[in-house]
């Protein structure tokens, strides 16, 4: 039989562990971003494109593709931001494109590894991400697998 600190125990350890559990979860927000900055991809220039809670969110575009994007807070400032990357789709960015290789004598799909690309903004309550394809990003090593 379980004794009574036993029991009060078990509550409070489970107690701290679903609290704990509930202060780490983040409210997360998937967005095309190459939908909200439309045919601005084509100005060179940084251009506003959402907000984000009370977040301002700018992309730096050069040459068609986003070089950069920012989110600035009135009262926290500018909000940290990271580059991800995914082979999901975690916003709707463009119809899917099946690629199809193909001869005289038969037709076979091609494979091809897709990821999509994000800058994500944490305002401490909310993450917000903004997806786009590859080919309006510049991709290097600095993008990192994206595990929210």
């Amino acid at each position: 039989m379980l004794s009574r600190r036993t029991v009060v125990n078990l509550f409070v350890s489970s107690t701290i562990l679903t609290v704990a559990g509930a202060a780490f979860a983040k409210n997360q927000h998937h967005k095309n971003g190459h939908g909200l900055l439309g045919s601005k991809i084509k100005q060179n220039g940084r251009h506003q494109i959402d907000k984000a809670g009370q977040a301002t969110v700018s992309a730096d575009v050069s040459n068609g593709k986003v070089t950069a994007m920012s989110a600035t807070h009135p009262q926290k400032g500018n909000l940290p931001g990271r580059k991800v990357k995914s082979p999901r789709k975690l916003a709707e960015i463009e119809p899917g494109r099946v690629r199809v290789a193909a001869n005289a004598e038969d037709v076979q799909l091609a494979q091809v590894a897709v990821y999509y690309y994000a800058w994500c903004f944490d305002d401490g309550v909310d993450e917000y991400c903004y997806w786009y394809p590859a080919d309006v990003v510049i991709v290097d090593n600095s993008w990192v697998e994206y595990t929210g």
